[in-house]
Parts: structure tokens; C-alpha cells; sequence
């Protein structure tokens, strides 16, 4: 490699550093400016977004519980109530069974006395009469019991239904006192919070990217002294290629000890050159180094995070959209079942007043009951005092006193079957009517249930497709960022690159140093002489266009002069002293 190659490569490779060096000095800062201006795809984003999701759960139901804890205990209480005085219906029924019965064996016990009555001939026509009426006042009350039992039986079966309705309220109740939205809020909020507490680990984490970019930027600081002292080269480089040819071995001689001077200097400088590049590149190649362990760290976490957390596919485990979307269901269930509920209370008030209107139904037949009880009296004593006077129908007395026992149990029964229907409808009423007034502040409870619920949802909906939009574009780092560090990774090897460039040249100038210093050293054979001592003033005036102090000396000492410092004597060796 000649002086002219070794030029024009010194001249490459100060424009490479400069282009190098000057996409870094841009790419820097503003890799850092994206990271404090990343948009709605960023970490916080999504950190933000799960804490609106934790803080919708965590309100979730929490007026819910104490409302079903306070509705559940009353209502079991009421239905307890309602369990109870239904059961009295139990003893109306034998009541009813046993009026019928009675009555039943009174017109058969009647048809006998009528028979005796009729063979005791004229003696016992009066006695026949009375057995007659007593005959008519049995069937109507076989008449009347036979629909008190219609009746009662009707009542019995509402009563069933009514039971049935208690059933399917209390199992109802009890579904929505437990019911959750199609999956534990509970797993949700934990899910979320997971999700949240990792996240602000790796946010941490990603945001300590800034600290490796901040200490590359000081790599920076080397390219001044890099571009000067590679300047300095080509001038001294540029002044070697311009000597003409010698016309005379002493011209020769004197440009030949000049072009060794030269590249002495071009040697030294060479040197600081590598120096400051090992420098810059370490500096670089450290802190890059980090920067591309938190990008692989972040890149895994990201992974990671959206295979545990944000996998739509995965119905097990964590997964936030597919916990959502079981939330979601559970949702149309719970209403569905609030809604049932609100049925059940209408069908149970619809039961329990039909049972009230049927009961008054036979609290009547019962009032019809009483005339024909107190006509059934009134016969029983017509019957006693005929038989007492009358001899010929004597044989029928005990007869006679069985159909009197047999009205006073009519008569009893029918009293205390009032009695119990009078103190059963006065209770039902009043639990009916408490537990009318009660359904009707329950539903409305309810429907505010349901409204608060359903505003919830279409909230949850809106953060479900808000979630889901991020998932499908999560970046920890905007695009523009990945690109600018694949960009500086390349520069960084591309600046490796040049520095082999130098050390090429620097090869090349040792060669030429040794090719120039050998025939200097024929020169001065041939003349006869042993030293030579430069005869222009080319080195000491190239030395005054140099910037770098140390430079300057260096190029003083192999010259053989003194460079004045000219008021820069406090200097250091090294520093810079002039920027063009």
C-alpha cells in the first residue's frame, strides 16, 4: 500500500467516523425522547387499563352482599312463617272429612228411626215428620260438606303450588346470594393484580434502558479528537504526495528525511487515533451491550406476559380476556336469575292471595253451614222431647241420642273450624300483605340490581375491546425504538469496521517508514555522509496547521524544534486546543 492509498484511506475513514459518530449524536437523543413520549401501546397503558379493570371488580357487588344477606334472612324467616300456618290447613282438612262423615251417618241413622216411626203407625207421625226434616237437614249438610271438601281440596292444591313456589324461591334466593358473574371476581381481581405487579416490574425494568443509552452518549465525546487527529493526518499525508521529483540525491535526500518525519508523526498520531477508537468502542459495545440484554429481557417478558395474561385461546389460567368472557355469561346468567326471581316473588303473592280468597270462599260455605247446624238443633230437642213423651217410639231413644252426639260434633267442628279460618286469615293477611309490600321494595331493589349490573357489563364490554385492541398492538417499545437500536447496532459494527481501516493504514505507514528510512539510509551511503538535516521548513509549518497540542509536540520532537505554545503553556499534553 502506497502513500497514496494510505491517503485516500485515512480520507475514507474520516468520512465513515464522521457519518458514524453523527448518526449516533442523532440517534441517541432521540431514542431517549421516544421512550419518554411513548404513546397508549406502552406498559403504563396497559397498566392503567388493568387498574381500571381491578377497580370496577373491586366495587362489583359491594352493596349486593349486605342487600341478599339482609333479603335472605327476612324471607326465610317469612316462608318459615307461611310453612307454618299452612300446615293449620292440614287440620281444617280432618275437620271438613269428619263434618261429612258425621253427616252422612246422620241420614242413615235418620232413614232407621224413619222406619220405626213408620211401623209404629199413627203413634209415631209425628216422630216420622221430625226424622223427615232431619233427613233433608242431613243431605243438605252432606250437600254442603261435599263442597267444603271441593273446596278444601282446591285449597290443598293451591297450597301445593304455593309450596312449590316457596321451593323455587328459597333455591332461587339462594343461587343468587352465591351466584357470581360466570367466574369469582375474586380470581379476576387477583388475576389482575398479578398481572399489575409484574408489569410495574418490568416497566422499571424497560425505563433502565435510558441509563446504557445515556452512558453510550459519552462515547460520543472521542469523535472530536478522532476527526482532528485523522485530519491532521491527511494534511501531513497530503504534503508527503505532493513533493515532486527530486532533480538532485540531496533534494531526494531532503524530502525522503521530511516524508520519514512525516510518517513518524502519521505513526504517532495512528496511535491515539486506535486509542481513542478502543475507547468510543468500548464504551459503546458495554453499553450496548446492556441495552440489547433489557431489549431480550423485555421482548421475553412480553412474550411471556401475553401467554399467561393475554391469550385469547387459553380458557385455563389467567388469561384476562378469557376470564372476561366467562364473566360475561355468568352475567346473562345472574340476570337471568334475578329476573326468575322476581317471577317467583309475583307467583308467590298470586299463590298466597288465591289461598286467602279461597279460604274466605269456604269461611262462607261454612257461614251457610251454621243455619242448617242451628235447624239440626233445634230437630235434635224437637227429637228428645217426642221420644221422652212418646212411648210407642221409645225403642229409637238411643238412636235418637246417637244422632244428638253425632250434631253436637257437627256443631263443635264447625265452630272451631271457623274459629281456626278466622285466625287463619287474619295471619295470612298480614303476611301476604307484609310480604306484597316487601316484594314490591325488593323488586325495585332488584331492577336497581339489575340496571347497576347492566351498566357494569357494557363498561367491562367497552374495557374487554379496549384490552383486547392492546394486546393485538402490545409493544413494550414503539417500532420507531427497535428500529432506531437496530440501526445503532449496525453503525457499532460498522464502526469496528473503520477502526481495522486505521490499523490497515497504520500497517501501510510502518511499511512505507521502513521503505523510506532504507533508502535515506542508501542516500546518505552514497553521499558520504552519516546525517542530514532538513533543509525546508515544511514539517515546522505543517505542525502550526495541527489542533492537538500533544500533536504538536510529538511533531516537535521528531522535527527537531521547538513548537511554541504561544500563551497555551497550561495545557495538557492531549488537549484540544483549536476546533475548526
Amino acid at each position: 500500500m502506497d502513500i497514496r492509498q494510505i491517503h485516500d484511506s485515512i480520507q475514507q475513514g474520516i468520512k465513515d467516523t464522521e457519518r458514524i459518530y453523527t448518526t449516533l449524536g442523532d440517534s441517541f437523543p432521540k431514542l431517549l425522547s421516544v421512550l419518554t413520549k411513548s404513546g397508549n401501546r406502552s406498559l403504563p397503558a396497559l397498566q392503567e387499563l388493568l387498574g381500571r379493570i381491578g377497580d370496577e371488580f373491586s366495587s362489583l357487588g359491594d352493596d349486593e352482599t349486605g342487600f341478599f344477606e339482609d333479603y335472605n334472612r327476612r324471607n326465610n324467616a317469612l316462608f318459615d312463617q307461611l310453612s307454618d300456618k299452612m300446615a293449620a290447613l292440614d287440620s281444617i282438612n280432618e275437620r271438613v272429612s269428619s263434618i261429612r262423615a258425621d253427616s252422612e251417618e246422620l241420614e242413615i241413622i235418620s232413614l232407621n228411626a224413619m222406619v220405626i216411626s213408620i211401623k209404629s203407625g199413627e203413634k209415631g207421625r209425628a216422630f216420622s215428620t221430625i226424622t223427615e226434616n232431619l233427613k233433608k237437614l242431613s243431605a243438605r249438610m252432606i250437600s254442603l260438606s261435599n263442597e267444603l271438601i271441593l273446596d278444601e281440596r282446591n285449597l290443598i292444591k293451591k297450597n301445593e303450588e304455593l309450596k312449590q313456589s316457596f321451593s323455587s324461591l328459597i333455591t332461587i334466593q339462594k343461587e343468587l346470594s352465591s351466584v357470581e358473574h360466570g367466574v369469582s371476581s375474586a380470581d379476576i381481581r387477583t388475576a389482575v393484580d398479578t398481572a399489575s405487579e409484574l408489569l410495574r416490574g418490568k416497566y422499571e425494568l424497560a425505563l433502565g434502558i435510558m441509563k446504557p443509552i445515556q452512558e453510550a452518549m459519552t462515547g460520543i465525546q472521542m469523535q472530536d479528537l478522532i476527526r482532528q487527529s485523522s485530519d491532521q493526518i491527511r494534511i501531513a499525508l497530503e504534503d508527503i504526495v505532493s513533493l515532486e521529483a527530486a532533480s538532485s540525491p540531496e533534494i531526494r535526500l531532503d524530502q525522503l528525511s521530511m516524508t520519514v518525519d512525516l510518517i513518524q508523526v502519521c505513526l504517532r498520531i495512528l496511535t491515539d487515533i486506535n486509542s481513542h477508537l478502543d475507547s468510543s468502542l468500548a464504551i459503546f459495545s458495554e453499553s450496548w451491550r446492556k441495552v440489547n440484554t433489557i431489549l431480550d429481557q423485555v421482548e421475553k417478558f412480553r412474550v411471556s406476559f401475553i401467554a399467561d395474561f393475554l391469550d385469547t385461546t387459553n380458557p385455563k389460567g389467567c388469561s384476562l380476556p378469557c376470564l372476561l368472557r366467562q364473566m360475561d355469561a355468568g352475567f346473562t346468567s345472574y340476570t337471568t336469575r334475578i329476573s326468575r326471581y322476581q317471577q317467583g316473588q309475583k307467583s308467590m303473592v298470586r299463590d298466597s292471595t288465591t289461598i286467602v280468597r279461597e279460604v274466605k270462599h269456604l269461611r262462607t260455605l261454612f257461614e251457610t253451614i251454621k243455619p242448617i247446624i242451628a235447624r239440626l238443633q233445634h230437630v235434635r230437642i224437637t227429637q228428645q222431647i217426642e221420644v221422652a213423651k212418646n212411648s210407642a217410639i221409645h225403642a229409637v231413644k238411643d238412636t235418637v241420642d246417637h244422632m244428638s252426639t253425632l250434631i253436637m260434633q257437627s256443631d263443635t267442628r264447625v265452630q272451631e273450624t271457623r274459629k281456626e279460618l278466622e285466625a287463619f286469615i287474619d295471619s295470612i293477611e298480614s303476611i301476604t300483605t307484609s310480604f306484597t309490600d316487601d316484594a314490591e321494595t325488593d323488586n325495585r331493589a332488584l331492577e336497581r340490581i339489575k340496571q347497576d349490573n347492566t351498566a357494569f357489563f357494557n363498561k367491562m364490554k367497552g374495557l374487554q375491546d379496549e384490552l383486547y385492541s392492546m394486546v393485538q398492538n402490545l409493544e413494550v417499545y414503539p417500532a420507531s425504538f427497535q428500529k432506531m437500536c437496530n440501526e445503532v447496532n449496525l453503525q457499532l459494527g460498522t464502526l469496528a469496521s473503520v477502526k481495522d481501516l486505521f490499523s490497515r493504514s497504520k500497517t501501510g505507514l510502518e511499511d512505507a517508514l521502513e521503505t523510506s528510512t532504507a533508502e535515506k539510509k542508501r542516500l546518505l551511503s552514497e553521499l558520504g555522509v552519516s546525517s542530514w538535516s532538513i533543509r525546508n521548513d515544511t514539517l515546522r509549518a505543517l505542525v502550526e496547521r495541527f489542533t492537538i497540542t500533544s500533536h504538536k509536540e510529538v511533531a516537535g520532537q521528531i522535527g527537531g524544534f521547538t513548537v511554541e505554545k504561544s500563551g497555551l503553556d497550561d495545557i495538557e499534553s492531549g488537549d484540544v486546543t483549536l476546533f475548526f
